[in-house]
């Protein structure tokens, strides 16, 4: 196990900025821990890692998992190393960032449902490692953006669902439960077969770039080649199989449950809100589930874990994607400045 950082310490004025002085904490950093070993993944990734944000303090501390954005196909363990890792872990969480199995270019490799069984298991490994790492197995969120948004609705619909938790008999906690205890999802893909849609306009920024879009990457095909997979891949179907109105047909699902935290840009042209997010929500609240919403003004994608967190109020101002540096950059507040508070107290009510 490697420690990248002893004890990182960062400036006290600043980091009351971020967090209030009473749960500001100092914390270590565990990198490229090794959460399972899937014979199945390509040898690039055979061995899935992720790193691990552990506050200095005794503990045992709430936690929650990070799954990084990329359409299936791009990031990895690092896509929070300036954000939300250190932000959360100084105000007293153990944060669990991963890297998951990626899809490539022309559908070679579809990674569905390979992607949500690594999540599986590193929630396994979290859960199982929780005394090493000083966190409450009973205190355990998960969150990500966008592909990882995706990725945390489906651990929380899907719970302990033997068909997503006993691939992998061998695994070393395969027997430990996934069930979580909140969600947290940043623009997230919520209907596969209409974002699929989606991504066939001209107007989608990676349009050009392509002659498959993400999706049939990640699956193998379009929604007619196999719609199975698009089916089972979109959150909002779990969902409304829960919806109060259908009455004594109505599906009981452990997810709707835990409380979400859903947040997106109102200006997203990679993954609209009006037909993601937004029904999301509406149709978890038809449900019956806790939700705290939270749309941002003036933004679009990208800002979850590519863009800073500074301590600044207000919303955002002058805020642009820089495609060359792959940076969401303001001139003032940023996106995660307007959503940190709300987050940390939807973390501290139901964490």
């Amino acid at each position: 196990m490697t420690k990248r950082l002893s004890v990182i310490i960062s400036i006290i004025y600043f980091s009351f900025l971020l967090c209030p002085a009473d749960i500001f904490a100092e914390y270590s950093v565990f990198e490229d821990i090794i959460y399972a070993n899937h014979t199945d993944v390509p040898d690039s990734n055979l061995f899935l890692k992720g790193d691990v944000y552990v506050p200095s303090s005794e503990g045992p501390h709430p936690a929650i998992m990070l799954m990084h954005g990329g359409s299936w196909q791009l990031g990895d363990e690092n896509f929070y190393a300036d954000d939300w890792g250190p932000y959360l872990a100084e105000c007293g969480y153990v944060v669990f960032s991963i890297q998951y199995r990626l899809s490539k270019t022309g559908g070679v490799y579809p990674t569905w449902p390979g992607c949500l069984l690594d999540s599986k298991a590193a929630l396994q490994f979290l859960r199982g490692k929780a005394t090493e790492f000083k966190v409450d197995p009973d205190r355990i969120a998960v969150g990500g953006d966008s592909a990882g948004g995706q990725l945390a609705a489906l651990l929380a619909l899907t719970q302990d669902w033997p068909a997503y938790t006993k691939q992998y008999p061998n695994n070393p906690f395969a027997n430990v439960s996934t069930k979580v205890q909140a969600v947290v999802s940043a623009y997230g893909v919520f209907n596969m077969p209409s974002w699929w849609l989606w991504t066939k306009n001209p107007k989608f920024d990676w349009a050009p770039y392509g002659m498959t879009t993400f999706a049939e990457d990640f699956f193998g095909g379009t929604p007619m080649d196999v719609p199975a997979s698009y089916f089972e891949a979109s959150p909002i179907n779990y969902v409304r199989s829960s919806s109060k109105s259908l009455g004594n047909v109505s599906l009981p699902n452990d997810g709707i449950k835990v409380p979400w935290f859903i947040t997106w840009g109102m200006e997203d042209p990679d993954v609209p809100a009006d037909g993601q997010s937004v029904p999301f929500v509406e149709a978890l609240q038809e449900a019956g589930a806790n939700v705290v919403a939270v749309p941002v003004p003036r933004v679009g994608h990208y800002w979850f874990n590519l863009g800073e967190i500074t301590g600044q109020s207000g919303g955002p101002s002058d805020c642009h994607f820089d495609y060359t540096k792959l940076e969401h950059i303001c001139t003032g507040a940023t996106p995660n400045d307007f959503i940190a508070p709300k987050l940390l107290k939807f973390l501290k009510e139901n964490l």
